[in-house]
């Protein structure tokens, strides 16, 4: 081959493998495009990674289960990772003995940089009926303003055993918000085994129930995968005080306050609206003395009648106005060493 026979071949190659670059390049930009497009029931048909976000109670954290793997959410991931033969990354930040509004808070305060695609609210077996339908709903805002394109499935959790008025609520919310719902009460009724072979402590599913909590849970989505359902869509409020929760702050405990002594922590700000703190109860009694500019504004006080520790998010005023310190003191250290931080919310 003489040197015009290789200068030409060797363009030719050139040519051959810029056009293969170009194509693949498009093609990459085809794809992108369509996973931005597609909801979590698109992208599992579509073969794309799925974030999957847990925010729950003690059932929603698997609670009960007596073979490790057997958790519900655990074998749902298993399950999605042979559906759309990809990454199936499962996050779960549910919190036992906790109600709704945790959830709110522990989805605000998330911070790991990950966009979801899915999450599934499982709450109610803790929750009083005052203020329930709020606190889901703020759940559901939350994860929306959040994670605009996340899709959003709810249980009704077994424990309930019948469609109490929080359960109800729940129906009422999700069919306002278009959003499915997993009932295992119906599933539990109808799995031809008797509550007590479900549950080994009338709350919490053993594996038996666990295996029923993937199954419903499983069978709303391959529903919606058949059904290609898409994005959700906007939504307004039902109950106009959700919009108290539109914004949020977090303090931390370890990078926000100032830890004076064993007992004591103390942050200089101004804030105002729902104050809530996030503190691990001890057994026996807990007390918390919440001091604003100087006063003490509130003492919540918890008496903990089992023997382990357990964290807690509650809310600790409605309406709290700070102009420039709170201090908050525990009784013990290891009450103290327990405190993560609090929270403000507004409209």
């Amino acid at each position: 081959m003489n040197k015009v026979e290789e200068d030409k071949k060797s363009a030719e190659l050139r040519a051959l493998n810029q056009k293969l670059f170009q194509e693949e390049q498009k093609k990459q930009a085809v794809l992108k495009q369509q996973e931005a497009e597609d909801s979590f029931y698109q992208k599992l048909t579509d073969r794309f990674d799925v974030n999957v976000l847990i925010v729950g109670d003690s059932i929603g954290a698997g609670v009960g289960t007596e073979t490790e793997g057997q958790q519900w959410f655990k074998q749902l991931q298993t399950y999605l990772r042979t559906v759309n033969k990809s990454k199936v990354s499962v996050t779960n930040i549910s919190m036992g003995g906790n109600a709704s509004y945790a959830g709110y808070v522990r989805t605000m305060a998330l911070r790991d940089d990950v966009n979801y695609d899915l999450a599934i609210i499982c709450y109610g077996q803790n929750d009083r009926t005052d203020g329930f339908s709020t606190n889901y709903e703020s759940i559901i805002r939350a994860i929306r303003s959040k994670y605009p394109d996340c899709s959003i499935i709810s249980i009704l959790e077994s424990s309930q055993r019948e469609y109490t008025e929080k359960m109800t609520a729940i129906q009422s919310i999700c069919e306002h918000y278009d959003i499915p719902v997993v009932d295992t009460i119906d599933a539990f009724k109808n799995s031809g085994k008797a509550y007590d072979d479900l549950s080994n402590d009338g709350v919490h599913p053993n594996d038996a129930g666990q295996e029923i909590y993937f199954e419903t849970v499983k069978a709303v989505i391959d529903d919606n995968v058949a059904a290609s359902t898409g994005k959700m869509s906007d939504t307004d409020v039902i109950n106009v005080d959700v919009h108290e929760f539109d914004n949020f702050v977090w303090y931390d405990a370890s990078t926000d306050f100032e830890r004076v002594d064993d007992t004591t922590f103390t942050i200089s700000t101004s804030a105002f609206g729902i104050l809530g703190i996030d503190y691990t109860y001890e057994s026996g009694d807990n007390k918390a003395d919440i001091y604003v500019d100087g006063e003490l504004f509130e003492s919540p006080t918890v008496t903990f009648d089992y023997d382990f520790s357990q964290r807690h998010i509650l809310v600790v005023s409605d309406d709290c106005t700070v102009k420039n310190e709170i201090k908050v003191v525990f009784n013990t250290k290891e009450q103290a060493d327990g405190f993560k931080g609090m929270c403000f919310s507004w409209e």
